[in-house]
């Protein structure tokens, strides 16, 4: 009987470039066993020489730069230029962790009555199981491995199933750092094999970046057991752009914001909520330069905008495009799939955008922006938070303080003012409402699936 495999296609030219055998129930105890030694190991290892290692991830991750870059263009699509940002960002990521490890996982003494010593210890409980997207391969795994291993949990990996050479390239990055098999793991399971693993009492805790439906799935599994858990999940972040906004900035912001890795992100400026005295001159600014955007291979380095990752999410992604249009959507620029192999999508402007309208309240995981227009400041804020979701959100105007207050009243996990939502490895990563709960990076990512444990000394 033939082995379940992981296919892996260009979504550039639709061919097959790699093809990764999954594992068998067999297989999947045994790498979970694997685990148990792992974390055994791991936990007893002192932070320092943790943080070593994490230095060595991130040492590598720079060094491997240009062999990370290729696998991940040709893999989902990603332009050259873009992945080289996402394994900075990704070291900078691990070289953070590395760094504070020791402030962390210190023992915090606290002033207690009756104690001779009273104090805050974090301790770790297990395995991590990530379940990672296809959209920032390294990025996302970094980010969950990074504070796990960091204070002494094994990680388990199961990347998402269009990326496997993404998986074992990164697998081995921690490997031939010194997080061995059993501390750094990658399963190549089917999404439907999760629930199981999770139940494995290794697994002390499971972190998910992806869909609100995947998500809720894992959290229920999650809730059953009384693990934690953290989601990271959908978004339709908006872009405020107020009235003493200047156009070919706010226009710049807009398009980096939203086109950035193709489309593909969960923290893009999707919803482009422009007050109506500028809407006339940004959308003629916007459609001229969305239109400007050149369209090409991922390896090119003077390619804007590649292939989204497959074709069934570039078909999706048409479809909600074409219902758009038919409930009263004005279609600017774009809006069709390129006829060429591959999965080709048009760099496309969408105005009259407004709540009922797909454009408004769907998430659309693609390079399509929506034009949203309010009468004024307050009308903006109320559009923006006018949504299920609340990852990030940008205001873009001339006057900081006033675009600060702004940016301060948006229902969101993270706002930034003139620049688009941009991750940091000193800042938290998250969201509210229905883009999940929990943090990644910072401090605030650190201690999600540690035991805080208090130690008291009863004073004599």
């Amino acid at each position: 009987m033939s082995r379940k495999t992981l296919t892996a296609v260009n979504p550039a030219n639709d061919k097959v470039i790699g093809e990764h055998e999954m594992l068998s129930e067999p297989e999947i105890r045994a790498k979970l066993d694997a685990a148990r030694h792992g974390f055994a190991e791991l936990r007893k290892l002192p932070v320092a020489a943790r943080a070593r290692k994490l230095h060595a991830v991130a040492d590598l991750i720079d060094k491997r730069q240009a062999d990370i870059a290729e696998v991940i263009c040709h893999e989902m699509g990603k332009k050259f230029g873009d992945v080289i940002a996402e394994t900075r960002i990704s070291a900078a990521i691990v070289r953070f962790y590395a760094d504070n490890a020791e402030d962390y996982m210190a023992p915090k003494p606290k002033q207690v009555a009756g104690a001779q010593k009273a104090e805050v210890v974090r301790d770790p409980m297990g395995a991590v199981l990530g379940v990672m997207p296809w959209n920032y391969p390294l990025y996302q795994v970094v980010r969950f491995a990074a504070p796990n291993l960091a204070g002494g949990n094994a990680c388990l990996l199961k990347h998402a199933s269009n990326v496997p050479g993404s998986a074992k390239l990164i697998t081995q990055l921690f490997h031939d750092a010194g997080f061995e098999e059993g501390t750094f793991t990658w399963l190549p399971v089917s999404s439907s094999e999760i629930a199981e693993i999770m139940r494995d009492p290794i697994v002390c805790g499971v972190t998910l970046t992806g869909s609100e439906e995947a998500g809720k799935s894992v959290a229920a599994t999650a809730g059953e057991l009384a693990k934690p858990s953290v989601l990271e999940l959908g978004g339709i972040d908006p872009l405020i752009v107020l009235d003493d906004a200047d156009i070919d900035k706010a226009v710049e912001i807009a398009i980096d914001g939203r086109f950035d890795n193709t489309g593909q992100s969960c923290a893009a400026s999707k919803r482009l909520i422009v007050v109506e005295p500028l809407v006339e001159r940004f959308t003629e600014r916007l459609v001229d330069q969305v239109q400007k955007l050149r369209i090409g291979d991922p390896m090119d380095e003077s390619t804007n905008i590649g292939p989204m990752s497959r074709k069934d999410l570039r078909d999706d992604l048409h479809d909600q495009v074409k219902r758009a249009v038919q409930k009263g959507a004005q279609l600017e620029t774009g809006g069709e799939i390129l006829d060429k192999p591959g999965a080709w999508y048009a760099p496309t402007v969408l105005t009259n955008a407004a709540p009922g309208n797909p454009a408004f309240d769907e998430e659309l995981f693609g390079p399509v922006a929506s034009v949203v227009i309010a009468d004024d400041t307050e009308h903006a804020i109320e559009l923006a938070n006018n949504s299920p979701y609340g990852l990030g959100g940008t205001v873009v105007g001339q006057d900081v303080k006033r675009a600060e207050q702004v940016a301060r009243r948006l229902d969101v996990g993270m706002s930034f003012v003139n620049r688009p939502t941009t991750p940091f490895a000193e800042l938290p990563f998250g969201g509210v409402k229905g883009s999940g709960y929990g943090r990644e990076q910072s401090e605030y990512g650190f201690g999600e699936f540690l035991n805080v444990r208090t130690v008291f000394v009863a004073d004599s």
